[in-house]
């Protein structure tokens, strides 16, 4: 039997909060330490993660390179009625951070008191786990935006933006 358009039976388990801190928790697992320079890890498998995530909804995506390993991912979704589209971003890369001088490891991504704690949790692999998951539902429930919005998660805003953002 066909679903009606408005039929959330097969979504009463989906639990946005949940995925929300699932996607900042898989995000923050992701060293993306940005040094200044092209000695650290990159962005590339955080860029990669991001693409996965938007493709599983039907969302096709771009990863595209400012240098090898400094990743950006741009997608268009939504659109047709003509407006100007609309941008909505992120960025992937994150302050480096000494394991030492935290309470939990920064790449852990573990729940204390109630808090996703690491290096990401507050500038902005929080956001990114938001727009990520809102993004994800509206394309699971078939709600693509009028509007056409352009999708962008980009590297290098913590030292310039030279690579990306």
């Amino acid at each position: 039997m066909d679903q009606a358009p408005n039929d959330t039976s097969d979504t009463r388990s989906y639990d946005p909060a949940a995925e929300v801190v699932r996607l900042c928790q898989d995000l923050i697992a992701i060293d993306t330490s940005n040094y200044g320079s092209d000695d650290g890890p990159g962005e590339r498998k955080a860029a990669e993660h991001v693409a996965t995530l938007l493709d599983e909804v039907g969302i096709e995506s771009q990863v595209v390179e400012g240098r090898p390993g400094r990743a950006n991912v741009v997608a268009r979704w939504g659109g047709g009625d003509g407006r100007a589209p609309l941008l909505l971003h992120g960025h992937l890369d994150v302050v480096p951070a000494e394991a030492d001088d935290w309470q939990v490891h920064p790449f852990s991504g573990e729940i204390r008191d109630g808090q996703v704690w690491g290096r990401g949790a507050v500038d902005m692999k929080d956001f990114d786990a938001m727009l990520l998951s809102v993004v994800r539902a509206r394309a699971r429930a078939g709600a693509a935006p009028d509007r056409e919005v352009v999708l962008c998660f980009t590297a290098d805003e913590e030292a310039g933006g030279h690579h990306g953002a």
